[in-house]
């Protein structure tokens, strides 16, 4: 018996309150990458930051799907790993908390390590 695929092409979808752009520019990516060292942002109490230097992602601390920017504020670098683990969730206040406070150690002097979820309109 012969099995028929269809072929379904996806389309954006416009979903209000949505961020329209969905990918990090080239440049946005550079500066994300270049403010964490192109080293994944992830940290673990026992362990610190993860080591991981290599298949690296830009990804939103706020997932774009949950209403987050694609400003490279809201930006940060984990590894396929860490990337695959996080998904689509929500970050809690005590995480974006700790993460900015992590953030100061390796941020460049002057740069901000504060995330902001969401770009006023």
């Amino acid at each position: 018996m012969a099995r028929i695929y269809r072929a379904i092409r996806w389309a954006p979808i416009a979903v209000a309150g949505l961020d329209p752009l969905r990918r990090f520019s080239g440049a946005d990516r550079a500066a994300i990458f270049s403010r964490a060292d192109a080293r994944c942002e992830r940290h673990s109490f026992l362990f610190g930051r993860c080591k991981e230097t290599e298949k690296l992602h830009a990804d939103h601390v706020h997932p774009h799907s949950k209403g987050g920017s694609t400003t490279v504020a809201n930006g940060q670098v984990l590894c396929s790993r860490h990337n695959k683990q996080k998904a689509a969730r929500i970050p809690f206040n005590w995480e974006l908390r700790r993460l900015e406070k992590q953030r100061a150690s390796y941020f460049p002097a002057g740069a901000s390590g504060a995330v902001v979820r969401r770009a006023s309109r």
